[in-house]
């Protein structure tokens, strides 16, 4: 594997432990809230990262759509279960209703941040449609789909959130009457991130657009709170222009350095990071808030960096252990 993939894939799954651990002082102003706003900030790109990885390794391929399927099922199918019934188990042991599992597993995540299992599995359910436009689209088609899809997707509904009460995600008008949803969506990343791939551009140039954008979303945010009077977190959604940019640079950051091959240890950490992904959640929990860890130096913007490590460590350590377990390594 090549390691600028397996790096990335690992500092996308720092990024999301950061986002979850300093994360809890944003939903109100205090001494802890900008340390919170810029963590936050600088971390947004962590979910489009995966999204545009996706992308990047699979709509080049060639395979039949039988084998495509059965490898997206076992990649994507068992931890979503595991995790779902780890996290309903979770919620019985604390008295917290769960109904029926199965049921509850259908209806949609268990968790909040399980929603990514979710929303990966219907994006593979295009991909194949996906693959056959991209393999076959010239330079302009793909740059045109680009355009169009950061324009609905990302801008429009941007500026249209903040001058009425539609979700930013959502089409709108462009989607209600022009039926210009197909372009809506994480679907974009995928396409994306594939695109970037095949590009040449400078890292440098990558990790400024990172560091601008992220700013941008950082001073977007305080700017926006202090307009409305209270934290409001919505220029952190993942499809906000400054957060798409912000994850375009940071890929660009990683694939504009020369390609080689991973590591032993790299290719381990990447393919321990779904797991991770899946427990992190809970060992902030059982580590940080349940021990009163979550400022053990009283350092606000330090302690999220050290609640981070942490926290990604121990779950880095439990998922090897299980991985070291064959039948169960193909569950995390």
């Amino acid at each position: 594997m090549d390691r600028r993939i397996d790096g990335l894939r690992v500092l996308a799954c720092l990024m999301v432990v950061l986002l979850h651990v300093s994360s809890s002082h944003i939903h109100e102003f205090g001494p802890k809230w900008w340390s919170a706003n810029v963590w936050d900030g600088l971390s947004r790109a962590c979910v489009p990262l995966f999204f545009m990885l996706s992308g990047s390794t699979l709509l080049g391929r060639s395979e039949s759509l039988t084998d495509f399927f059965r490898k997206r099922a076992l990649r994507i199918l068992p931890p979503l279960l595991l995790w779902s019934c780890f996290y309903l188990w979770w919620l019985w042991h604390n008295n917290a209703p769960t109904g029926n599992w199965l049921l509850a597993i259908l209806r949609g995540p268990t968790m909040f941040h399980l929603w990514y299992f979710y929303a990966i599995a219907g994006l593979y359910l295009f991909m194949p449609v996906m693959r056959r436009f991209y393999q076959y689209s010239t330079q302009q088609e793909k740059i045109f789909f680009l355009v169009t899809w950061f324009l609905v997707a990302s801008v429009y509904p941007t500026v249209q959130s903040l001058y009425t009460d539609v979700q930013c995600g959502r089409a709108g008008l462009l989607g209600d009457v022009y039926q210009l949803q197909y372009f809506g969506g994480y679907l974009g990343y995928l396409v994306l991130g594939a695109y970037l791939a095949e590009r040449r551009i400078a890292w440098q140039k990558g990790a400024a657009l990172f560091a601008v954008s992220s700013v941008g979303t950082i001073l977007l945010t305080y700017w926006l709170s202090k307009r409305l009077g209270m934290p409001c977190e919505f220029f952190h959604l993942y499809l906000t222009p400054l957060v798409v940019l912000a994850a375009a640079g940071a890929f660009i950051a990683f694939l504009g350095q020369p390609a080689a091959p991973s590591s032993a240890g790299l290719q381990w950490l990447s393919g321990c990071t779904l797991g991770v992904y899946g427990l992190h959640p809970f060992v902030i929990d059982r580590l940080l808030i349940s021990r009163g860890w979550m400022n053990s130096t009283g350092w606000v913007w330090i302690d999220p960096l050290i609640g981070t490590a942490a926290v990604f460590l121990v779950s880095l350590a439990v998922i090897g252990a299980i991985r070291l377990i064959k039948p169960l390594r193909w569950m995390v």
